[in-house]
């Protein structure tokens, strides 16, 4: 798996693939953002992409990883860090399965088109390993651009906690350069700017003095989670506002190249994980839920997850080049279930005023710790 993030990826896949040498070879993340720790099975047999693959993979969860010490639970799996767990295996066996090698001599670059995630159960994943079955179903490839589709099933101790499917493809730089986002090539504005509505609540999370940051004594996961987990500058917030009438939330964050997940993901080729783009949503609402004090009535309140599906679409890339990534979130639902308050919206994030991210259906709940 190192071979394959940032070694030698013959050593990982064999002398087919010699044909990189010199050149940008497709890659897993790397560093902290490698989240597979071994694969034990494979089906398939390489060049034959009209039948389905598999592969089983394993991730040993460390007890302190950074991303639990980070949070602001430390028995909270950031959902960023449950998706690259989910989606990492589609990259192995599609390159085990020599997706690209038809292409000698051409540098194809892999990205996440579509996807959706349903969890099925709440699991405490700290030492656990998480079993990974991911299946390559179909491949469609026109001109140099390559369409996969792909399924995973994570199970721990044996039974399934979370599933869902996924769609990547490989694409050329130049490609890649010229994409034109959701709204072929429009540049948008946040809901409150077009709609000229002012901001009742406004966020400086460079301030980590602040509120939301700080959680008070007696309540000590009541905040937002620190470091690494952080991925927005500002929020603004209209209580009654956005495309339901139940609130509507923005937020902008200036790229630096420096920023740490560019060397991770992925060697020779940075671009910001998607997943972080939806771990910047998460932020963002649970900004909100703190601004708005939407905890008041528990004793000891938690951020968490709940059992639903959450689905994203990409068109766009966040790569060290790009000036700033914007979000939003319209609020369609707060409503109380089974002791949590569960807040679910619809988001997109822009770059630079291009909208490249949806995220549909996308919920976050207040629970006691």
């Amino acid at each position: 798996m190192f071979e394959f993030a940032t070694g030698n990826i013959e050593n990982c896949f064999g002398p087919d693939f010699g044909i990189y040498q010199g050149l940008i070879p497709p890659r897993t993340p790397c560093g902290d953002l490698q989240l597979t720790t071994r694969v034990i099975d494979i089906q398939g047999k390489r060049g034959e992409l009209k039948k389905p693959s598999s592969c089983i993979a394993e991730y040993e969860v460390p007890q302190n990883a950074w991303y639990f010490a980070k949070n602001s639970h430390q028995a909270l799996m950031p959902y960023s860090v449950l998706m690259e767990i989910s989606l990492q295996p589609n990259g192995f066996i599609s390159g085990y399965m020599g997706t690209t090698l038809g292409f000698p001599g051409e540098e194809l670059f892999f990205r996440n088109l579509d996807g959706s995630g349903k969890l099925l159960r709440e699991v405490d994943l700290r030492g656990k390993t998480i079993v990974n079955d991911s299946k390559l179903l179909s491949t469609v490839i026109a001109g140099s651009n390559i369409i996969q589709n792909f399924t995973f099933d994570l199970s721990v101790d044996g039974e399934p906690f979370y599933t869902g499917s996924a769609v990547f493809g490989y694409f050329k730089a130049d490609a890649l350069k010229n994409q034109l986002g959701i709204d072929n090539g429009k540049i948008t504005q946040p809901w409150h700017v077009a709609n000229d509505i002012a901001a009742d609540i406004k966020v400086d999370l460079l301030d980590k003095s602040s509120r939301v940051f700080n959680a008070p004594a007696n309540q000590p996961h009541y905040r937002l989670a620190g470091g690494q987990l952080n991925f927005i500058d500002h929020a603004e917030i209209v209580e009654t506002g956005g495309d339901y009438g139940k609130g509507y939330l923005s937020a902008s964050r200036t790229i630096d190249p420096s920023d740490w997940f560019f060397q991770f993901h992925f060697h020779q080729d940075p671009v910001m994980p998607g997943s972080l783009g939806v771990e910047a949503i998460i932020e963002l609402m649970q900004t909100y839920a703190i601004s708005k004090d939407l905890g008041k009535g528990f004793t000891n309140p938690k951020f968490g997850q709940i059992l639903s599906e959450i689905k994203w679409k990409y068109r766009g890339q966040i790569n060290p080049l790009n000036k700033q990534m914007s979000l939003d979130v319209h609020i369609s639902s707060i409503e109380d279930k089974q002791g949590k308050r569960i807040i679910t919206g619809d988001a997109n994030l822009s770059k630079d005023g291009l909208r490249i991210y949806q995220v549909k259906d996308i919920a976050i709940c207040i629970e006691e710790a």
